[in-house]
C-alpha cells in the first residue's frame, strides 16, 4: 500500500488532500497542530483520522507543530515506522498575514518564515534521504508560481511563500535522475475554508478543495520526472 503524509491537515485543502489520498488507496498520515476542535476553529487531526477510518481508509494522527522541527522530524519517522516507507509529503502548514509591509511586524514576519519556508525545508530535510534511499518519492509544496501580481498588498508573505517555490525550482536540479521530484501546487482561486467563512468571502468566488486535492493525487501518480521542479495552478 502507498503511503503519505499530509502536514497541515486538520482542516480545509489539508484535510481534503488526506481524505483524497485515503480513498485512493493511500495509507496517511494526519499531521497538524490542532488536536481537540473548537467552535474558534474547528477541526482537527483527530478529526481527520476518525474521517478517513469510518471510510476504511488506513491513516494515523500525528501531532505536528510546525514551528518546532523536531515535530516535522518525528512526523515524517512515524510514517516511515507505522507504514514501512513513505511514497508522498505534501507540505501544506502555513501561517498568513496579507498586509503591506509597512503593516507587518517583524514578529509576524518571522513567524510566516518559520512556519512557511523553514517547516518545509525541514519536512523536506527528512524525508529525502528515506527517498533517494529507495530511488522513489514525491514532495509537493503548497506554494505559487513566482509571478508579480501574487505580491501586491502582500509583499512580506509573498516572500515566504516564493521561498518554498525557490525550493521546489532549486532542489529540482539536484534530484534530476534520481526517481525523486519535487513539484509545487497552488489553487486557482479562493478555495472555501473556515477563514473565508470568517471573512464572509463571496461564494461567486470560491471553489471547494476537491479540485485542489485531485490534483495533488495527480501530480503524486506521475510516474515521470517530467513535473519534477514545476510550479503548477490547479487548473
Amino acid at each position: 500500500m502507498r503511503s503519505a503524509l499530509v502536514i497541515g491537515a486538520s482542516r480545509g485543502i489539508g484535510k481534503q488532500v488526506a481524505i483524497t489520498l485515503s480513498r485512493d488507496g493511500y495509507s496517511v498520515g494526519v499531521a497538524a497542530k490542532t488536536e481537540v476542535s473548537q467552535e474558534s476553529l474547528p477541526g482537527s487531526f483527530h478529526d481527520v483520522v476518525r474521517d478517513i477510518t469510518k471510510e476504511g481508509g488506513v491513516a494515523i494522527p500525528i501531532k505536528c507543530n510546525a514551528r518546532k522541527s523536531s515535530d516535522i522530524e518525528d512526523a515524517v519517522t512515524k510514517c516511515i515506522e507505522k507504514f514501512g516507507k513513505l511514497d508522498l509529503a505534501v507540505y501544506n502548514a502555513g501561517a498568513i498575514l496579507w498586509k503591506p509591509v509597512i503593516e507587518t511586524p517583524l514578529a509576524r514576519f518571522d513567524l510566516m518564515h518559520e512556519v512557511n519556508v523553514r517547516g518545509a525545508y525541514t519536512m523536506i530535510q527528512q524525508a529525502l534521504p528515506h527517498f533517494l534511499a529507495r530511488k522513489s518519492g514525491r514532495i509537493i509544496l503548497v506554494s505559487p508560481p513566482i509571478y508579480n501580481r501574487f505580491f501586491k498588498g502582500k509583499t512580506p508573505y509573498s516572500v515566504s511563500k516564493t521561498g518554498m517555490t525557490v525550493l521546489t525550482h532549486g532542489l529540482a536540479n539536484e534530484l534530476q535522475g534520481t526517481g525523486v521530484s519535487i513539484s509545487s501546487l497552488w489553487p486557482a482561486t479562493v478555495i472555501k475554508a473556515f477563514v473565508t467563512d470568517q471573512l464572509k468571502t463571496p461564494k461567486s468566488v470560491m471553489r471547494t478543495p476537491d479540485i485542489f486535492a485531485d490534483a495533488i493525487l495527480k501530480i503524486a501518480e506521475e510516474k515521470s520526472e517530467k513535473l519534477n521542479g514545476l510550479a503548477l495552478i490547479d487548473v
